[in-house]
Formats: C-alpha cells, structure tokens, sequence
C-alpha cells in the first residue's frame, strides 16, 4: 500500500465508512475502492474493517491501529517532501496548479500571467478541468494547488481554502429564445426547457442537477460540454437552447445576439484557492499560495 492508497483508508474513515460517498471523492469507483479494500487485506492477511452483510460498520483494533499508524506516516511524508526544499531557499523549481478553465479566463487572466512574469525561475504547470475533477486531483496530490467552488466537498480539516471571487449562476438565452425577454427567471420556468450545461467534471453541472432536484423540475440535458465559449456559441445559434453559467463571464466578454437572465434564489459561484492541510509546505508551494492571496486581497 503506497501513499496514495493511505490517503484512500484514512479517506474511508473521514466518510464514516461510507464507500460511496469516498468513492466519489476520490474520483475512483466504488467497486475498484472495494477491491483495493478486500486485496490488502487478503495479502496481508488482517482486517482493517468490521464488516456485516459485505457492509462496514468500523474498524477493527487492528484497523484502528493502522489509521493512528497511516496518519503518522502521511505526517512524516510531508514532512520529508518539504526536507527536500528546505537546504535550498531559493524559489526555483516547479508548481502545479489546478484552476477551471471559465476561471482561468474570466478571474485569473490578468493574475496568473503576472505571478508568472514575477517568477522566472518557477515553472507553473497549469492543470485546467472542471472543479469537480480538480477537486479529486487535489486529494490525490496531483495538484498543489486547487481552485474549487463552494462548497469543496472535502473535509473541512483536511483542506485550507480561501474565498476569492463571489457571484451566481445565471441564464444565458439567444435574442430569439421565448424567455428572451423576461427580467429574471424562476425554477420552475426550466422545467422542460432544453439546456446545454458542463459535463460532470464541473461542479457547476453538480450543482445545477442538485437544483432541478430540490426544485422539483426536469429540464432536459440536450448536450453537456468541458468547453463554456462552445456552450455559448450553441445557445447563441440555437434559439431553443439555454445555458447556465457564472453571471461575470457576461461581464468579461460582453457578448452581443445572448441575453442574461438572472435567476430567482439563484445557485451562489464562490471561487476558493486551496489546498491540502500539511505540516510543512515547501518553500514555492508557501510563497505562491499567499501570493495568490495577496493579488486577490484576501490577505496584506
């Protein structure tokens, strides 16, 4: 079991041993989370859970053991990962950061470039997928840096995370769509209207299904897409489409032949900067982290 498989059990524990739940955290299936489960525990031949009916209930002595054991060793990897930055304080090396594409135009498109600019000698690998997606690449320590949307959905003390940008999700139509003209829009006015929103890598997707959920409506998904100009162009040429997406990207590209409808009780677009609790940060991981804070004031 490596790193990455200790971060999946202590994930499992976090979730009160909900399997589903973990397993759509970690952006795996369930099925594969059970087989790593039942695989580990064959070879070595203990048991970490206490099961019943193929459910776990907890852990065993053993399990719980292992848990105070993998929170240890994930301390000491950290800890060690930062060792490897602390003989040399000079910021030159490399940082990857996860940030949506949408957000990545229309929030961080004059602040990316200019953290760059301002550091020569680190290379920024940019990741851009959807909130969602990031989200898992995050817990995974694929990224060191994330964007989310609010709410994260990952425990809250396991993360630090930073609000940086607040606005709604409203709806975009054609000058020729039949709600074109309306001043703001209700919920139930979607019901049955033909939507084109972001695929499930976005947490916006998420968050707009939930809506529909909660609201009692069923509009129907026409197309979902990883791309925000192709879900605009699409409403812009269909008259018959609508989109939902964050209320400044209007702001930003003031589009002509789209209209803007806000939303009544509209779905809240919280943008944070985050990242994974660590005792020990290196050095460009520290400095580009508050840097990022610093350009959007959220700390002097």
């Amino acid at each position: 079991m490596d790193i990455k498989h200790l971060r999946f059990f202590i994930a499992i524990v976090e979730n009160n041993f909900n399997l589903s739940r973990t397993a759509q955290q970690l952006y795996i299936s369930q099925p594969t989370l059970s087989i790593m489960i039942n695989d580990f525990e064959e070879k070595q031949g203990i048991k970490l859970f206490n099961k019943k009916y193929n459910k776990i209930l907890g852990l065993t002595m053993t399990g719980k053991q292992f848990y105070e054991d993998s929170l240890e060793v994930i301390r000491k990897y950290d800890k060690m990962h930062q060792n490897l930055f602390s003989t040399n304080q000079k910021l030159d090396g490399n940082i990857t950061i996860g940030i949506p594409p949408l957000i990545l135009s229309i929030v961080f498109s004059k602040i990316m470039p200019e953290i760059i600019l301002e550091n020569p000698n680190i290379h920024f690998n940019i990741k851009e997928y959807g909130a969602n997606r990031l989200r898992q690449e995050l817990i995974l320590e694929n990224v060191d840096i994330a964007i989310l949307l609010h709410p994260e959905r990952i425990a809250a003390n396991t993360i630090d995370s930073f609000q940086i940008q607040e606005s709604e999700l409203c709806a975009f139509v054609s000058k020729n769509h039949h709600l074109a003209n309306k001043k703001i829009l209700t919920w139930i006015e979607l019901h049955n209207e033909k939507l084109a929103i972001f695929d499930k890598t976005f947490m916006i997707h998420h968050l707009i299904k939930e809506k529909c959920k909660y609201t009692d409506i069923n509009p129907q998904i026409i197309l979902e897409s990883a791309s925000w100009d192709f879900l605009i162009n699409s409403t812009r040429i269909n008259p018959q489409l609508m989109t939902i997406i964050p209320k400044p990207t209007v702001d930003s590209y003031g589009f002509q032949d789209i209209v803007a409808i806000p939303m009544e009780n509209p779905i809240p677009w919280k943008v944070m900067v985050s990242r994974l609790k660590k005792d020990h940060y290196s050095t460009i991981e520290e400095y580009i982290f508050n840097k990022m804070l610093e350009k959007f004031h959220v700390i002097e």
